[in-house]
């Protein structure tokens, strides 16, 4: 079993890295590409604006890896009631999240996005309807999380790369598109983003339907699951207020002091580093849903051995 299980996750590990290798050409491309289509301001506008949304995804990332533990481990117990009510749990978690999100960025993000980034006036509208496509685009792949999950759980790291797959060629069309686009080409990435966001979200949510009972939405309600699954999500949220600092807030210091040309340049120099970072963290998701399965079963000598397997690769 645990000769299976370490090809398991080397089989996973290699999926991870077909699917990593992908995106990160795929991005590298279009990112020039999509520069060259806006121009360095609208390329940059779309970065800081994008940007503000993204500063709320701290809750959604410690929701997403407590939502992964829960299930993982329900998984390994193979309890499929008890998996069925993490799951509806986590999506309604999920969806109440968007829901507070959406509340956010229409005030507090909205007002940043007026009152203190620096865009053009002539600009403002189309940095209007960017910002709008990208609190939808942040909604919908909250919504994903518990979806995403449910493949992790399971290992299913093939249908990531295939459906991979199938996301970079709707990008790569986007760059087409964006070249014959003869409305303002600023609103047109957002909208166009939003569209390859929603294409995915329905094909993992039929993707889970067809093949895993668990992934159904309902309602429900168990205060000690909720409590146990935002009271994991809490451990993590020091070190994603870390990341939103460093990331998003160092995008807006820069917006304001320099404009939205530095934001183009740092919008290109954080693919390149995101695709870079990759590499390093999907070794470890392949790692993590045996590490959790093994400690739910039991296993702890095993689950040590992959936890130290993980330390030193």
């Amino acid at each position: 079993m645990p000769e299976a299980n370490n090809k398991r996750v080397a089989k996973n590990t290699l999926f991870l890295y077909f699917r990593m290798i992908l995106i990160m050409l795929v991005s590298l491309y279009t990112s020039r590409v999509v520069l060259a289509q806006l121009g360095i301001s609208d390329f940059g506008i779309y970065n800081v604006t994008a940007g503000v949304v993204t500063m709320l995804s701290f809750l959604n990332s410690c929701m997403a890896s407590s939502t992964q533990r829960y299930m993982t481990f329900e998984l390994g117990r193979g309890d499929m009631q008890r998996l069925k009510d993490v799951f509806a749990a986590s999506l309604n978690i999920h969806a109440a999240m968007a829901l507070v999100i959406v509340v956010l960025a229409e005030t507090l993000g909205l007002w940043i996005v007026n009152h203190q980034l620096v865009i053009p006036p002539d600009r403002m509208l189309a940095a209007h309807w960017v910002y709008q496509f990208a609190i939808l685009t942040f909604c919908i792949n909250i919504i994903q999380v518990p979806y995403n999950a449910v493949l992790i759980a399971h290992e299913r790291m093939n249908v990531y790369a295939y459906f991979s797959i199938v996301e970079v060629c709707l990008k790569l069309g986007i760059v087409y598109l964006l070249v014959v686009c003869p409305i303002d080409k600023l609103i047109a990435y957002g909208v166009l983003l939003f569209s390859v966001q929603l294409i995915v979200r329905c094909m993992y949510q039929l993707y889970c339907h067809k093949h895993y009972e668990e992934s159904r939405f309902r309602w429900f309600w168990d205060k000690a699951l909720y409590r146990q699954m935002t009271g994991f999500a809490g451990w993590n949220l020091f070190g994603s207020i870390a990341w939103l600092l460093r990331d998003q807030g160092v995008n807006i210091i820069l917006n304001l002091f320099f404009g939205p040309v530095i934001n183009a340049a740092r919008g290109v120099a954080l693919q390149v580093s995101n695709a870079v970072m990759g590499f390093i963290a999907n070794f470890q998701v392949a790692l993590n849903p045996q590490i959790t399965k093994n400690y739910a079963q039991g296993h702890i000598a095993e689950m040590e051995k992959l936890a130290y397997l993980g330390t030193f690769s």
